[in-house]
């Protein structure tokens, strides 16, 4: 059953309304299918967060909602739980591109690796996607400020989505989050905490707190406490199953913080085979880092989401803080994503990740944060258990870009040394 981590969670919220008579979706709950309208979040029977489910049946030829032309991921409106499009908020996020990584298939025993870039979202991360879809709902429903945990691509999404659509925006961040990641925040005029506090599952009940005092939209993209902001992401599933033609790769590698990230990409791809456009999903991998691994922790030892929900990590401690939440608030839908597809969930340490974000840069020129480096890390260890083989198709999502930390960053490569403006000083020139 669920355990209410001090509190945090709303049982109903009169930001969630829905409408009884929606053509679009419902909540309902993940366990028993128990549908909702109004307020309640939570399933009374299971107590489980519910999930938006979108009326499949009523959005006309499958084929044509999700090939229909578009420059944004609001081409797969059909599939969003926005209902008039006069509110969507939107900087033209998604349509991000997939690249073949040959280089560093070569370099760690693979056939076919390769990268689904969400760098190039307009805030540098995939957080873009569940933000613009979140903060559309917000308008949908007459909010006029939102609010965010953040360990800081979300804080830089909200603050740019937020003064896009004439909002105010209020960012909560945890004690380590990079000072390079709140300068976009407060760019964009965003009120930006920093809260003396290393765990997400704090920070949440203290903008819960916040949000109830001052009528505050919940942003936040943990579907257990906004079930409309994870609903973006499934995008990206939409977006894999047209970039790979002649069929899906056999696994797909997720960064795991949270677990809504996870959650979403398995619910896009259930939403396919519900659409009769697949007939099997991917093998879906979560990874985390070390120092702070309870969704790996919840796979290899059986655990259920209620189980996840009520044992947070200890002393959260990693390099990766994008995805240092001690808590796995989309366990709900993360646990599920591997367990049903027959996936798994590794975690790296500090000294992969970073030596992963270096491969990754020096093999295909792409500059990834620690966070986004964990997918890259992973393929020598599944690699090791045997869960990869050399002819195995991979897609890592590579979720936000390297400038979001480039702290982290520093320690991989030298002081640049300055010469003189002389000939004789260079070295080492490179090979013409």
């Amino acid at each position: 059953m669920w355990r209410n981590n001090g509190g945090a969670l709303p049982r109903h919220n009169p930001w969630y309304r829905v409408n009884s008579m929606s053509p679009k979706f419902v909540l309902a709950c993940p366990e028993c299918g128990g549908v909702v309208a109004g307020d309640h979040i939570v399933c009374e029977r299971c107590g489980l967060p519910r999930v938006v489910r979108m009326m499949t049946d009523q959005i006309g030829t499958p084929q044509d909602v999700i090939k229909r032309p578009g420059d944004s991921l609001w081409k797969y409106f059909p599939l969003l739980p926005v209902e008039n499009r006069d509110n969507i908020v939107s900087l033209h996020e998604g349509m991000t591109p997939v690249v073949e990584a040959k280089n560093l298939a070569s370099r760690t025993g693979l056939t076919s690796v390769f990268l689904k870039n969400e760098i190039l979202n307009p805030t540098g991360s995939f957080k873009d996607r569940q933000v613009s879809v979140g903060i559309s709902k917000a308008r949908e429903l007459g909010a006029g400020t939102v609010a965010v945990v953040s360990s800081g691509n979300v804080a830089a999404a909200a603050a740019a989505y937020a003064a896009h659509a004439g909002m105010e925006c209020c960012v909560f961040v945890a004690r380590h989050a990079p000072e390079t990641k709140l300068v976009q925040v407060k760019v964009c005029g965003a009120k930006a905490y920093r809260v003396d506090s290393a765990y997400a599952s704090e920070i949440f009940s203290l903008v819960i707190a916040a949000c109830n005092k001052f009528g505050w939209y919940h942003l936040s993209t943990a579907g257990m406490y906004n079930p409309f902001n994870v609903e973006g992401a499934k995008t990206i599933s939409y977006e894999l199953y047209e970039q790979f033609p002649d069929g899906l790769p056999e696994f797909v590698i997720v960064p795991v913080g949270g677990g809504g990230l996870l959650g979403a990409v398995w619910r896009g791809f259930t939403d396919l085979a519900k659409l009769g456009l697949i007939s099997h999903l991917p093998k879906l991998v979560g990874v985390q880092a070390a120092g702070c691994a309870p969704f790996v922790r919840a796979i290899n030892h059986g655990e259920s989401p209620s189980d996840t929900f009520g044992n947070p990590w200890t002393n959260p401690e990693t390099i990766a803080g994008g995805i240092a939440d001690d808590v796995v608030f989309d366990a709900h839908t993360a646990i599920p994503a591997v367990r049903s597809t027959g996936g798994t969930a590794v975690a790296v340490d500090d000294a992969q990740i970073l030596a992963a974000e270096r491969l990754l840069a020096l093999t295909e020129g792409v500059f990834c944060e620690p966070s986004s480096a964990t997918t890259i890390a992973a393929l020598e260890p599944l690699r090791e258990m045997n869960v990869l083989t050399e002819t195995s198709t991979v897609c890592c999502l590579i979720t936000g870009g390297g400038f979001k930390d480039v702290e982290s960053a520093q320690s991989l490569v030298e002081e640049t040394r300055l010469i003189p403006a002389e000939l004789s000083a260079i070295a080492h020139p490179v090979s013409s």
